[in-house]
């Protein structure tokens, strides 16, 4: 009889369980994508997927589905499921909507007036990156320079914008850690973080010096940085075969 009722029990956990799995495998699948720790081009394996999970194959074609979708796989027939290679035209176009959208959004914090009384605040930031930067802790930076850029929705509670500016676009969450020299180990990494942060910084200037054009011409500047950054890296023989 115990038997039995422990049975029964574990039916039900099973059956409350099952509808999870497909959010925690492409949940696992995303963040490894998303990291280049899955590098693009490499072919997944559902069945080695399905026997890591201890389930059927049902949830991970459910997840992979999900990942084709958003852009971060590729599936071929007869072939399987690829990640995605960095779609170097879908990086430019969310680059062009979050130049458009966020520099409108900096301007109008500006515009009314927010932004002067933070400064001690951003400048703090900023000095944070560097310390980042001088202790090679690149992958931090990721996580500080999307802070930094997330503050100034939250000013006028625009957060519904930040929908469109590839918060989520695997394409471009990819290229940036290019742009911020997370997966590489040239020299020239070095510079392109430290860049980014000192765009961080003149805009500060710009604010400070109550210099509007002076703070949008750097928006614009900071936003175009990563496609000649890019480009430098989709000729590099090491790197050339991610993107397409």
């Amino acid at each position: 009889m115990d038997k039995l009722s422990t049975n029964k029990s574990d039916t039900r956990n099973d059956s409350i369980e099952a509808p999870k799995l497909p959010d925690e495998i492409h949940y696992y699948l995303w963040n490894k994508i998303a990291t280049l720790e899955l590098k693009p081009g490499v072919k997944l394996s559902e069945l080695g997927l399905a026997e890591q999970f201890k389930c059927s194959r049902i949830p991970v074609r459910e997840a992979v589905r999900r990942l084709n979708v958003e852009g971060a796989l590729d599936s071929q027939p007869q072939r399987g499921s690829f990640v995605s290679k960095i779609n170097f035209e879908e990086v430019r176009k969310v680059r062009y909507l979050r130049e458009v959208l966020e520099t409108r959004v900096v301007l109008d914090a500006y515009d009314a007036g927010l932004l002067t009384p933070l400064i001690p605040l951003l400048r703090g930031m900023v000095r944070d990156q560097k310390n980042l930067i001088s202790f090679n802790e690149l992958e931090k930076l990721t996580e500080l320079d999307t802070q930094f850029h997330d503050f100034f929705y939250h000013l006028q509670n625009k957060e519904f914008v930040q929908s469109h500016t590839g918060r989520h676009d695997i394409h471009y969450i990819r290229a940036r850690r290019f742009a911020l020299g997370i997966e590489r180990s040239d020299k020239q990494r070095y510079d392109d973080s430290i860049n980014i942060v000192l765009q961080h910084e003149r805009m500060i200037d710009a604010i400070e010096k109550k210099d509007r054009t002076a703070l949008s011409d750097e928006l614009i500047l900071h936003f175009r940085n990563i496609n000649h950054t890019l480009e430098n890296i989709v000729n590099n023989e090491e790197f050339s075969e991610y993107f397409e």
